[in-house]
């Protein structure tokens, strides 16, 4: 099969038979998910959401991943001793079987991924995908984010737990769920205001605990 970065979501839904729905039981408790920011991590927050405001548009992607993405993820920390860790640049692989029940072995490579497992990947919690930079998006970040969550689905074996998942381009942050054979995708966070930077940040608490009550 080809790599995830050649996917787009049509041919995700196409393929694999699953569908978008508007309304999401688990998103909407993702989203309004509220957990109060210490000072530490308020002023920190406020520190990168004036560096974003400055440079988002002339940032490429790996300023945006270096100056941005990496430090609002460390003010979460994805990483619990012996039991998960965030993988950068890793590479997933699972079989799976396709909307005709044709057996597929899907691999690529993520961005980001918290995961279980030391050296690898093993089990798959959440995903960050596509450090895309705002002013030259020619691919759809979504669709490369739901074909990693598939192979992510495959590889819990059985667990039938959701995946959670983002993508960004430039300043706006997408969150999107898969559960089962459904998906849905959030509104636009702009990193730039400092309520949705909050938002942001209360949601990747929301995955942290839901990664620790599951591994």
């Amino acid at each position: 099969m080809k790599p995830f970065e050649k996917w787009e979501t049509d041919e995700v839904e196409q393929t694999f038979g699953i569908e978008s729905i508007k309304i999401m039981p688990l998103m909407q408790n993702w989203l309004q998910f509220q957990q109060p920011l210490t000072l530490k991590e308020e002023e920190r927050a406020e520190e990168l959401r004036l560096f974003i405001e400055e440079f988002a548009s002339s940032w490429n992607e790996e300023d945006m991943k270096v100056f941005f993405i990496v430090p609002v993820l460390q003010i979460v920390n994805f990483y619990a001793y012996k039991k998960y860790r965030t993988f950068m640049e890793a590479t997933i692989e699972a079989s799976l079987t396709d909307a005709q029940n044709n057996l597929c072995t899907l691999r690529g490579r993520v961005e980001m991924v918290v995961a279980t497992g030391k050296q690898r990947p093993q089990i798959p919690f959440f995903f960050l995908n596509e450090y895309k930079a705002q002013r030259k998006v020619v691919t759809d970040p979504q669709g490369q984010l739901l074909i990693a969550m598939l192979a992510a689905q495959a590889k819990n074996n059985g667990k039938n737990l959701p995946i959670y998942g983002l993508y960004n381009i430039g300043q706006f942050w997408f969150f999107v769920i898969l559960s089962g054979k459904e998906y849905t995708t959030s509104k636009a966070f702009d990193a730039t205001d400092k309520d949705d930077l909050k938002q942001i940040i209360n949601a990747l608490q929301y995955v942290k605990a839901h990664i620790d009550r599951n591994v």
